[in-house]
């Protein structure tokens, strides 16, 4: 029998059969079906919604949110300049401690923690807690948009986290950023016909070059920092195990 499933196996390499590892490729799939769907997705279902919460036609939404997607999330709250310096800050810190051995893992667990609170601009809820308190009303505020951002920064987490090769899970999350550029070019195809201004938008304007970036940053602080953490949590096991032994 043993024989017989290894002979098949071998023939199924000779005639070139795709071999899919779930434990790897699988992982990798997940997370690219979660991006695909989920990125989009989330923007179109709180973009594309009137203050009656009534749906309305792709005709008449601002074509430019699939190009320009940080547009989407940036806090009503702060000037967008400011808010695109602190947000591409941040990532930028957790990049730069995820590649650091200074005390990284404390400092990336505030960060990252920090990162979606400030996208997701549940920061004012907090600071109005004494308000809240006071009053007796409570004040929440959360940018739901800003979930798109989320999931790309956590799916890049998990690729790399879960990966015993880091480079792979690198690999398989910096192909996200062309994927999502791709992506906006063909539900722009597919809603509005063949046109150059998605080529205008996206290479063409100071707006797409601002949204590749700010992708790319959250692509590599998630992928980063998923290898940080857990080479940091690998370490402790072997302290552990080491003091345990003794």
């Amino acid at each position: 029998m043993e024989m017989d499933s290894k002979s098949e196996n071998e023939s199924s390499e000779r005639k070139g059969y795709i071999k899919i590892d779930w434990g790897r490729q699988g992982g990798v799939i997940l997370g690219y079906l979660a991006v695909i769907f989920g990125y989009f997705g989330i923007i179109a279902n709180t973009m594309m919604i009137d203050e009656s919460g009534l749906w309305i036609s792709f005709y008449d939404m601002d074509r430019t949110i699939l190009f320009w997607t940080f547009e989407t999330y940036i806090s009503s709250s702060l000037n967008p300049i400011i808010f695109l310096l602190i947000l591409i800050i941040l990532l930028m810190l957790i990049i730069f401690f995820s590649l650091k051995e200074w005390h990284s893992p404390l400092i990336l667990s505030i960060l990252i923690p920090g990162l979606i609170i400030f996208i997701l601009d549940i920061y004012w809820t907090l600071i109005y807690i004494p308000d809240s308190i006071t009053t007796g009303t409570f004040i929440f505020s959360f940018k739901i948009q800003g979930l798109a951002i989320v999931l790309l920064f956590l799916v890049c987490f998990g690729l790399t986290y879960k990966e015993n090769i880091p480079l792979y899970g690198i690999k398989a999350s910096i192909w996200l950023v062309p994927l999502i550029i791709a992506e906006a070019f063909i539900f722009y195809t597919i809603m509005f016909g063949i046109s150059i201004e998605p080529f205008i938008l996206q290479f063409g304007s100071v707006e797409g070059y601002i949204n590749m970036l700010i992708l790319t940053f959250t692509v590599l602080a998630g992928s980063l920092s998923g290898i940080k953490l857990k080479r940091s949590r690998r370490k402790e096991k072997i302290i552990d195990f080491a003091s345990e032994s003794h």
